[in-house]
This record gives C-alpha cells, structure tokens and sequence, in this order.
C-alpha cells in the first residue's frame, strides 16, 4: 500500500472512527488494528525504536513492553485528539480538557514583559493548545512549518493545517511558524514576530523538545540521565526580553480516554546564563516525562536528542 493512501487512510478514516466509537471498541481498533497498521506501513521498525529508546532510561523496567504498547497507543489517540475535538461540544471540551494553575500564567503576567509558557510533547499536547483558547486564553503557538514541507504526504501536511486552523480559531492569535529548511529571511521574520509579542506582554507557547536536527540554535542539557542537546532560541530570546518562563503539561487523565488535564507550574526568571536556564527548563520537562514516561511522544526520536548523535 502506498504511503499517501495509507495516510487518507489513518488520518481521514481510523483516527474519526476511534472518536466516535465506545471506549471498549476504540480501545480494541487502536491496540489490534491501527498499532499493527500503522507498524506494517509506515516504519517497520517503530515498535523496536520506542523500546529501544525507552530502555536507555529504563533499562530494568519489567513493564517496558506494556508502556511501550501505550506509548504507541497515545501517539494515536494524540492524532484523534483533533477529530474529538471538532465533533464535540463547546461544553463537552471544556469538560474533557481541565485547568490548573492559571495565577501562575496570571502572576507572570504582572512582571509587563510577556511570557513563554513552555511545554514539551508530553500527554495531549495538541489539545492543551486549543485547550487554553477555549479556558479563554489568548495565546500564540510556536511551530515548525510542517504543512509546507513537501517531504510530508499531502494528508499529513492537510491534516497540520486542521491543527493550525484550530489553534488559530480557538486561541485567536494567529501561529508563528519556523522554517524546516532554517531559511534565515523567514527565521528571522519569526525572531522579530516574538520579540513583538513579548514586548507587548503576551504570552507565547513554546516546545522544549523540538528535535535539535531541526533547529539552528542547541544547548547541552543533562535530560532523563542522559546528554542531549535540546533547542535554546526562544530561551535565547527570553533572556534578552526579559520575559517570564512558565512551564506547562499536560498529563491523559487515564487510557484511553480523551479526558486531559493542563498543569501550569510557578514562573521563573532566566539568568545571564544560558547553559544553566537551559539545565533548568530542561529539569521542569524531566519531571513531567518520569512522571509520565508512557505518554511522551518523542521516545520514537530519542535518539535524535543525544549529545553524540550523528543526526544531529
């Protein structure tokens, strides 16, 4: 099967039929048939790169297989998150997406100089971002481009445009992408778009662990008892504004379901030194993945992280 046709066939057809299914039932297509689906057409090798991954961290776990199955289970659930979100009620997604800490967000606010909520992929990511906006949360989204990159099939790149969409309608801030390619005219027009909402005070989301081969700027950072290297621009950017930094998860509230809970964690200000503000925002992303090891989307590019990776 093709890929582009396997990719209507995820994106389009199995991730809506497991938003409207019974729990029992979606539960069952996800483990018996979109895992094995997924495996025999995409990367034959995903299961094996996740466990692998996951060892590093893990290596005497005598659960890894079981949170290596959930693992791919809430990297599915994550892509329907979408789905659920568009049939669903107003009422029904500020019911299933929970808020807690806002006078965290509230408090770094005070200091006039913007915020960076900073997040990782981490629970339902995707829907703690709309998830603010329908909390009544004015937010801009920091992303990579992914929609333009022609590598991607033109179901994945339809399907991130949905996400952007959402973003942008919900948290009525329009996205402030990078570019994959590192174009410096279009990085540098993003670099003067944060700079301007910061100034203004406004609160921006950005992703910790965005993998360092897609990014200019890397820092090393002690993460999961391992060397990595994790993208420091916007920290960068942070320290010379002067802006807030406010950490933010989100955790599944239990399997397979679309229940999710927004965490903000206490503000802290950056120092004059790079490596050591990078060490922390990296410790408040460590707690949150060893907490919730089986819901973190990038044990499948782990690898990628290392200090001493050649993809890097």
């Amino acid at each position: 099967m093709a890929k582009e046709i396997k990719h209507w066939i995820y994106y389009f057809l199995l991730l809506p039929l497991i938003t409207i299914l019974p729990a029992r039932i979606s539960r069952f297509l996800i483990v018996k048939v979109i895992i094995p689906f997924n495996v025999k057409y995409d990367r034959l090798d995903k299961t094996e790169i996740v466990s692998q991954n996951m060892r590093r961290v893990f290596p005497d776990d005598p659960y890894l297989d079981q949170k290596v199955e959930q693992n791919l289970a809430y990297d599915i659930l994550q892509d329907a998150a979408t789905w659920k979100f568009l049939i669903s009620r107003p009422a029904t997604r500020k019911r299933i997406i929970k808020l807690e800490g806002r006078e965290h967000l509230e408090k770094a606010l005070e200091s006039g100089k913007g915020v960076i909520l900073l997040t990782g992929h981490t629970g339902s990511c995707v829907s703690s971002t709309w998830g603010l906006g329908i909390h009544g949360l004015k937010v801009t989204l920091l992303a990579n481009d992914s929609p333009a990159d022609p590598s991607l099939s033109r179901a994945n790149r339809l399907f991130g445009r949905l996400d952007l969409y959402i973003v942008k309608k919900y948290c009525r801030r329009p996205v402030v992408t990078f570019p994959l390619g590192r174009d410096a005219n279009l990085t540098s027009s993003a670099v003067r778009k944060i700079k301007s909402l910061l100034k203004g005070n406004k609160p921006v989301i950005s992703a910790l662990d965005v993998p360092p081969n897609l990014t200019s700027s890397r820092e090393n950072v002690l993460l999961l008892k391992t060397k990595c290297k994790l993208p420091s621009g916007v920290i960068r950017i942070a320290g010379k504004t002067g802006a807030q930094i406010v950490p933010f998860f989100t955790a599944w509230d239990k399997p397979f379901s679309h229940d999710c809970t927004i965490r903000f964690q206490e503000p802290f200000a950056l120092t004059s030194s790079i490596s050591k503000d990078m060490q922390k925002c990296a410790e408040a992303l460590d707690a949150m993945i060893m907490a919730y090891p089986e819901q973190w989307a990038h044990w499948e590019v782990f690898h990628h992280f290392l200090d001493d990776s050649p993809n890097v």
